[in-house]
């Protein structure tokens, strides 16, 4: 466990330098909102955003290598993580000691004990974030994560609940990407290069609606219609940045105050290539999938639309080109953080347009989580 000790003292210094801005609005409308976090001001000092029938996607269909899912081979998951399968599990029953940090409760991250509040058994986890804790840190992370040895394929499901009427973290969940040595996922307006590391967030807008957001060598700018950072380009914003690009599928919102079962997955590409791939299931249904060849969509700056836009600047929508993620094979999935980053102005601007549209807006930003599993292949809800 050293060495997952290790490259959690160097993901601490990426962990608050993240891409900020809200990205509900028109193209561009990330640029400047927020900008980089030192560790200090955005950890817990105190204690440390569907395939067509019949078309095959990267990753295997939604079985799992054996037969079946691993929620299927393993119900109610009793016995889940002893699987080959699987390279992390925690179910919150047992305490902290699976995550390599934290180790104990901190001041935003709690394990509780309430089989009436679980998805399943007695324990699950709570991030707690306050409007009193934004005014006094404008930027705070309650995040556990963990470090495994790195591999080509990744897959990630977890339970999670939204139980108050408040604006969702702005930036939440993070699977990071890097060589033996590379651990700066988070880095804020920044493009990693090929043959050290990439990473990408599963965000949750106001609306609850979900969406990739991430970062790579071959990254598109939020400056030029095109998604270059050329001075003079056509849109040209006048300033050079590269925060995280978005993928929003089309979708449903989630429900609040009810257990959610999110599973993402993501493909490392060929290198040379450009067949990475990225998806996410809801309750086990497929709704985002992007891919060579899918969904037919267009680029505007950093934001790939499926279906297309209808800005002035939009083109006509074409097959997504896939992922080239990376031009080193020596760089591979090796980190997952269960992050809510929260940013005061965020947080402000969320609750203003929430209230513009009728909600009572609490005062406390929560998320509860429950049932853990990281994998290789396809996981499933847990039934």
């Amino acid at each position: 466990m050293a060495w997952r000790r290790a490259a959690f003292i160097g993901i601490l210094a990426g962990l608050g330098l993240l891409a900020c801005g809200d990205d509900d609005g028109a193209p561009g409308a990330d640029a400047g909102e927020g900008g980089d976090v030192d560790a200090a001001a955005a950890t817990d000092a105190s204690s440390t955003d569907a395939a067509p029938a019949g078309d095959a996607a990267p990753g295997g269909d939604d079985a799992g290598s054996a037969g079946g899912t691993l929620a299927e081979r393993y119900p109610g998951d009793e016995g889940i993580g002893d699987d080959p399968a699987v390279l992390f599990h925690d179910d919150f029953e047992a305490g902290w000691g699976r995550w390599d940090a934290p180790s104990a409760d901190t001041r935003y991250l709690t394990l509780l004990g309430d089989g009436a509040e679980a998805h399943a058994g007695s324990g699950y986890l709570r991030a707690r974030v306050s409007r009193a804790d934004l005014e006094e840190d404008m930027y705070i992370s309650a995040a556990a994560r963990v470090g495994f040895e790195r591999v080509e394929t990744i897959h990630w499901r977890f339970h999670a609940r939204f139980p108050r009427v408040a604006p969702n973290p702005h930036h939440w969940v993070r699977v990071a990407a890097g060589n033996a040595d590379w651990e700066r996922s988070g880095l804020a307006n920044t493009v990693p290069a090929g043959d050290e590391g990439f990473w990408f967030d599963l965000d949750a807008n106001d609306r609850n609606e979900l969406n990739f957001y991430a970062y790579w060598h071959q990254m598109r700018s939020g400056r030029c219609n095109d998604g270059s950072a050329t001075p003079g380009c056509e849109g040209d914003q006048g300033t050079t940045y590269h925060y995280g690009n978005v993928f929003r599928p089309p979708q449903e919102p989630f429900p609040r105050d009810e257990w959610v079962c999110v599973e993402m997955a993501a493909g490392a590409n060929s290198v040379g290539a450009s067949d990475g791939w990225l998806r996410f299931w809801v309750d086990d249904a497929l709704v985002g999938d992007f891919r060579p060849g899918h969904p037919e969509g267009t680029w505007l700056r950093d934001r790939f639309h499926p279906g297309g836009c209808e800005f002035s600047a939009c083109t006509e929508p074409v097959p997504f080109e896939g992922f080239d993620f990376r031009t080193s094979d020596e760089v591979g999935f090796k980190a997952v953080i269960l992050d809510a980053y929260f940013e005061r102005d965020s947080s402000a601007r969320r609750r203003e347009r929430m209230r513009e549209r009728g909600l009572e807006v609490e005062d406390v930003q929560e998320v509860l989580y429950d049932d853990v599993v990281v994998a290789t292949e396809r996981i499933g809800c847990r039934r």
